[in-house]
């Protein structure tokens, strides 16, 4: 983490950084794509003044003190792929809880598992959290196979656990804790 430009974790391929108004193209880019909100919580965004208000959202809570949401870019070559969310859900119990969107160009490229594996290692060693939490679409089988390949664990189904365009969705619950064993390149959880 770098004070001078806020969050900011590197990896092999992606970097995770804040996220700027500048943005806002890239993020319409992928959010506008009915298979990325397929899968979502959220709907497609029909256009900009969608994509404006919730960008706006964000940037408004990374202001936020203290600070428990983290909204950040996906960053390949310096182009944003898409965005993740790390909530503090929880300071006293040391709990957090994450999503990410990645545009479907990126899709199969093992960038997902990179990004997850980065946000976990925020998670435990910047943030000091002791348990990660995330949940799927029953049927997103690439979210599922990014979440066990980072080493979070299938904990259950969620039943109607989401409104969705006015239909109650199920969705899987997957979790890891600080003292797992790490997954694959996922940093030393401490």
């Amino acid at each position: 983490m770098n004070d001078q430009q806020g969050v900011r974790v590197e990896g092999p391929r992606v970097m995770l950084r804040e996220l700027h108004p500048g943005d806002l193209e890239a993020i319409h880019a992928y959010a506008r794509l009915p298979a990325v909100s397929r899968h979502t919580h959220w709907d497609t965004h029909p256009d900009l003044t969608v994509t404006t208000a919730i960008l706006n959202s964000w940037l408004a809570e990374t202001w936020a003190s203290p600070r428990t949401v983290f909204n950040l870019a996906v960053d390949l070559n310096d182009s944003l792929v898409g965005v993740v969310r790390l909530a503090v859900i929880s300071a006293a119990h040391r709990r957090g809880e994450f999503g990410y969107a990645l545009h479907p160009d990126t899709w199969g490229q093992g960038l997902g598992t990179e990004t997850a594996r980065l946000l976990v290692g925020f998670g435990f060693g910047t943030l000091g959290l002791h348990r990660m939490e995330a949940c799927c679409h029953p049927y997103n089988h690439g979210s599922r196979r990014v979440l066990e390949k980072t080493g979070l664990r299938y904990e259950g189904r969620i039943r109607d656990h989401m409104l969705v365009g006015g239909t109650w969705r199920d969705s899987l619950s997957y979790a890891i804790l600080s003292t797992d064993q790490p997954a694959g390149n996922v940093p030393a959880l401490v």
